[in-house]
């Protein structure tokens, strides 16, 4: 506690009222002396050769000096206001050059109106790891090239405190535009435009003053604060006080009530990640919200002091004003379980976190200080030798610490989105910082099935677990779950002990773990689970993959502003049959060594899927998944959601199972590179179609609105159904390299062009197949038995000619005939042919033609000249055309009937659009039709 005595009550009147000219100066004076007592307690707590920092600050900025610190060049923006260094700081600066003198001839103008030192650094909390943030005030004129080289020389400076031991942050300020709002973006340094009010009371409570312009704001009597900007006005066009002697920032005369809103987030943010540093001031926000509009600022509590005299025999410790504003809040609201918190909180940042925080001799006395608060704000007697325990912390009391700190924070969001519903107006648009800071809690506070949540509080964590247990629950139902014990518990005996975790997934318990800091290398487990059979070995592999893979791509504290775009998958770990040692049905041998389709019964070796993901919000998720449907959701996903580009580079493949997991990993992680070739990018115009076996069935892939899908076909038959389908769009094919190995198919698409009719012929025996694939890559197949080739292949050119000269194709379509060999090595080739088109007087025309009626179509079909029409046959059309054509062959011919054209109306083919129609519609059409004549 400061010993001294009272000074006199001084009084400034109001305007039109007595206001001495002696007294606005001894308010300077007064100020300048409690500002002196704060930097003196700064240089009793650093180091003697740390000192030197605070004695040649003023000096390096005073004047652009080669042989000090921070020196850029001669031009340098220099000279502060009201500034002549003592000989205690010039005797410091011949430490650097032995000869330095200082002369200066006085300026007219000053570059430098003020130099302060604010936060933590002046108060009862600053520690050896806080930091020293100082606002460097400069002109409101200089120009941009200026203001960039004063920056350069506030870096240069800053590195020089860095060799110093300390860590010193400069903001570079211009006490006009930020009077005007025009302030610092929010950054992990700075709170930025979204609390502007809020950092200017946190600079007139904290601010300690090094030199220069003495701030206008401590002239304002605490009555006239609502009138600031008049008062002010007032007292230099009056002359009491001379303009150029005074730095303006503003006052506090309409605070919005949005600058509550977005200080608390701000300080919600700071505390997920550093809640002890961060949750007073967020109970500090709460208090000045419940007061609003008539907020009783704290730095008003030092300017009274001031004025009254009283600032010597006060506590008047920035930090204790915070504590005793919220301890008397929340006394006031019987929130006992908070103020135990708050009290808690405020011990910590008095003693420090760490035992080296504080040296010997200002821990003792910071001890006897805590002492007198506990006294005279009557904590419990235990209060204090509980807190003397923290430092020895396990993850038992961290997490249940992070439950109370998560509970507060929730509190403090509701309470200020209430506030929010009450004092903003519900069409006012929020900043974009409050915008970026609202998703940034959500992202940390939100809990869902998978999600891994992150104990605020892991970091205090100082004794580590030699020990634990990951036993797997017994099943009730389909209830299953996972639970971790810092104990050796079995599943019989886990009923009686109460878990430190519980979780659905093993994946979601190993990551809680590993990021909440209980793994280590020496770290015993004991695993105990009824359905799963994982070695110690393996357990300890997965665990330190995980630990690696976290330790590389996981970012605790995302910057803000990654949340200006949607959360995106940036890393995935997928871990494939995790404790799954099926030795005996693994170790059939087999030349088909496909491990998604193995040996003669087509065997998939792919059980279990657990993945770990980790998005650009700083998220951990985890899911689980089973058999091949489960890894093909997963890699969809994956390509469907994750940041592009994408590579292999982003995914990690992990496999344990014996004896197949190198070709388990090598598989999956070809078909994963397939997939992010073809699907991970939008190819224009292009909806290509991945085809490989699973198990017994095939799997077609394909993107369907940017977005990529997978389905089953559970037999060849389907798998040829599945290619035979009309496509929007002209889809390339690519297959698996056993997926139709024994039929050409795989060739004849490796040849499939848009926008080309092609059609491939295959002579076997007595047998003719023919294979069509259309323009947008439909397959159509057909076996033709005991044909000739020649008279075959000349119906479907003719039919195919027909279609494309007549059909209103959007695009000019091509015709290419190939016939297709296999070599003795069972190695399919094609060539291509040209065919006679040419049609004989004795060949038969079939033409079907018709139209849309209210009964359905009314068909016309052109047999040569002879026509039938639905109108005089009816149902019997097809019939009586069928009749007619028999009458033109001899009695023991049975050869087939073609057709050589068809013009039928869109409602034929079951589609409504001419951009849907394909060649693919005609010839099913075509075979349809050719089946009814040929029974």
């Amino acid at each position: 506690m400061i010993k001294s005595h009272q000074q006199p009550v001084i009084h400034l009147g109001s305007p039109g009222e007595e206001i001495s000219r002696q007294d606005l100066q001894t308010i300077k004076k007064r100020f300048k002396q409690l500002n002196q007592l704060r930097a003196q307690r700064i240089q009793e707590f650093l180091q003697p050769r740390q000192r030197i920092f605070l004695e040649l600050l003023p000096l390096l900025f005073h004047g652009n000096f080669a042989m000090l610190p921070g020196f850029i060049s001669s031009t340098t923006p220099a000279g502060i206001s009201e500034y002549k260094p003592d000989i205690q700081t010039i005797n410091a600066a011949r430490q650097f050059a032995r000869n330095f003198n200082y002369s200066w001839a006085p300026a007219h103008i000053y570059s430098i109106e003020g130099l302060f030192l604010m936060g933590s650094v002046g108060s009862v909390a600053f520690s050896k790891t806080s930091d020293m943030d100082i606002w460097l005030c400069h002109q409101s004129d200089l120009a941009t090239s200026a203001i960039n080289e004063l920056q350069q020389k506030a870096s240069a400076i800053e590195i020089w405190a860095e060799s110093l031991g300390l860590e010193v942050h400069f903001f570079l300020m211009d006490s006009r535009q930020f009077r005007l709002g025009q302030n610092t973006p929010i950054s992990t340094e700075s709170s930025g435009q979204s609390q502007h009010y809020l950092l200017l009371e946190e600079f007139y409570r904290t601010a300690i003053y090094i030199a220069g312009k003495s701030p206008a704001w401590w002239l304002v009597p605490a009555h006239e604060e609502g009138n600031y900007t008049r008062y002010i006005e007032h007292l230099t066009s009056n002359r009491f006080i001379p303009e150029h002697e005074l730095i303006d920032f503003g006052g506090f005369e309409a605070v919005p009530a949005e600058e509550f809103i977005s200080a608390t987030l701000w300080h919600l943010y700071k505390a997920l990640h550093s809640p002890h540093k961060s949750l007073l001031k967020l109970l500090l926000m709460e208090c000045y919200a419940s007061e609003y509009p008539v907020t009783e600022w704290l730095c008003r509590d030092i300017k009274k002091a001031v004025f009254q005299g009283t600032f010597l025999i006060t506590d008047l410790d920035p930090y204790f004003l915070i504590y005793q504003k919220v301890e008397k809040y929340l006394q006031k609201t019987h929130s006992h379980d908070r103020l135990a918190l708050a009290r808690q909180n405020f011990y910590l940042k008095v003693m420090g976190s760490s035992d080296n925080a504080l040296d010997a001799s200002i821990r003792a006395s910071r001890e006897q200080y805590i002492q007198h608060i506990a006294k005279c704000w009557s904590w419990p007697i235990t209060t204090i030798d509980g807190l003397k325990h923290i430092r020895s912390w396990d993850i038992q009391k961290a997490t249940a610490e992070h439950a109370i700190i998560v509970q507060q924070l929730t509190q403090c969001y509701r309470m200020i989105m209430g506030f929010a519903r009450e004092h903003v107006k519900p069409n006012q648009e929020n900043s974009d910082d409050l915008k970026l800071l609202g998703r940034k809690l959500h992202s940390v506070l939100e809990k869902k099935p998978g999600k891994i949540e992150i104990i605020t509080t892991h970091s205090e964590v100082h004794s580590k677990e030699n020990a634990l247990s990951i036993v797997e629950n017994s099943p009730i139902g389909n209830n299953s779950g996972w639970a971790l014990y810092l104990k050796y518990v079995q599943t019989a005996t886990a009923k009686d002990f109460e878990p430190i975790q519980k979780c659905r997934t093993l994946i979601e318990t190993l990551c809680w773990l590993v990021i909440n800091g209980l793994y280590h290398k020496h770290l015993l487990i004991n695993f105990s689970s009824h359905s799963l059979n994982m070695s110690d070995p393996e357990l300890r592999s997965i665990l330190r993959q995980i630990n690696l893979f976290l330790t590389q791509n996981f970012i605790f504290d995302a910057p803000l502003d990654v949340y200006q775009s949607q959360k995106t998958p940036l890393h995935s770990m997928i871990l494939i049959n995790m404790g799954i040692s099926d030795n005996e049905r693994l170790c059939v041998m087999s030349e088909r060594s496909d491990p998604l389709s193995y040996g003669v019964t087509r065997q998939c070796f792919i059980q279990t899927i657990s993945r770990v993901s980790l998005s650009s919000w700083s998220e951990i998720t985890t899911s689980h998944e089973n058999g091949l449907d489960g890894l093909f959701k997963c890699l969809t996903d994956i390509i469907n959601t994750h940041q592009k580009p994408l590579s292999l580079s982003n995914v990690k493949f992990v496999c344990h199972t014996p004896n197949r997991a190198r070709d388990i990993v090598f598989r999956v992680e070809v078909l994963f590179s397939i997939l992010v070739k073809l699907f991970s990018t939008p190819q224009h115009n292009l909806s290509p179609r991945y085809i490989l076996p699973g198990g017994t069935s095939f799997y077609v892939f394909q993107s369907v609105n940017r977005t990529l899908n997978y389905k089953a076909l559970a037999s060849e038959k389907l798998l040829l159904n599945e290619l035979a389908r009309p496509q929007e769009q002209f889809s390339t094919l690519h297959f698996d390299r056993v997926v139709l190995e024994n039929t050409p198919i795989p060739l004849i698409y490796s040849l499939n062009r848009p926008q080309v009719i092609q059609l491939f012929y295959y002579e076997y025996n007595a047998d003719i197949s023919v294979y069509i694939v259309d323009e947008k890559g439909a397959l159509y197949t057909q076996l033709h038995s005991k044909a000739s080739a020649c008279h075959l292949l000349k119906q479907y050119a003719i039919f195919l000619e027909s279609i494309i000269s007549r059909a209103l194709f959007e695009n000019f379509l091509s015709l290419e005939y190939y016939a297709i060999e296999k070599s003795p090595d069972g190695i399919f080739s094609s060539n291509p042919v040209q065919l006679n088109t040419s049609s004989s007087n004795q060949e038969l025309n079939l033409r079907i033609t018709g139209e849309d009626t209210d009964k359905g179509i009314s068909y016309t079909i052109y047999c040569n000249e002879k026509e039938f029409s639905s109108l005089d046959h009816g149902n019997q059309i097809f019939y009586a055309a069928y009749q007619h054509i028999l009458q033109f062959r001899n009695a023991n011919s049975h050869y087939p009937i073609h057709i050589t054209d068809i013009d039928l109306p869109l409602s034929a083919f079951r589609i409504d659009n001419p951009e849907q129609l394909q060649t693919i519609h005609y010839l099913n059409y075509k075979q349809k039709i050719e089946d009814k004549f040929n029974v």
